[in-house]
């Protein structure tokens, strides 16, 4: 199976980067394809506005992230919570991804992943990517991955190692694994 995956920061020791390296080695594990896509091209999208999707077009990054997002059998987004929210840039990139006909989203299982210092794990600002993502077809799956209090790397390792979080991070990935692919 192919996924599609984007870690939704290129800040330095991102956590929400190394729970993302995590669980794609997990897939990986499995025997599963994940292509990454390169989060600084996405941070340097133009704004998405109408008059820019008429000129100059749709950028030709975002027309390469399309084809790898269709190519696709499932999604795996990892985004760090700003404001209860997501990270402008990703939004950005959903709102070109939008633009591009018909919906390259339709269907596309997605597990959604975060980690936080917050208590709940950037629950929140997975709430909100929610909404583009049912609005654009997405199939958002019930079930995500949440690392709360977390402010490290080596913290979230610790919580990885933990038998309640591995049996949750492993019911994730196989139900994606095997009842959406």
């Amino acid at each position: 199976m192919k996924l599609f995956g984007v870690a939704a920061s290129t800040r330095e020791n991102s956590l929400n980067r190394h729970l993302f390296d995590r669980v794609a080695a997990q897939i990986e594990e499995h025997g599963h394809q994940i292509t990454v896509a390169d989060y600084t091209i996405v941070e340097n999208l133009p704004l998405y506005t109408a008059a820019r999707e008429i000129d100059p077009g749709i950028p030709d990054e975002v027309q390469t992230m399309a084809r790898a997002i269709l190519d696709a059998d499932a999604l795996v987004i990892s985004s760090p919570e700003y404001n209860f929210s997501i990270p402008g840039p990703l939004k950005n990139a959903l709102d070109w991804i939008s633009r591009i006909k018909p919906s390259v989203l339709t269907g596309k299982p997605v597990l959604l992943l975060a980690a936080s210092a917050s208590p709940v794990g950037g629950w929140r600002g997975l709430a909100a990517l929610r909404v583009p993502l049912t609005c654009l077809g997405a199939q958002a799956l019930p079930w995500e991955i949440t690392l709360g209090g977390v402010t490290s790397r080596d913290a979230i390792d610790a919580s990885l190692a933990l038998e309640v979080t591995r049996q949750r991070v492993d019911m994730a990935i196989s139900a994606l694994l095997r009842d959406h692919v």
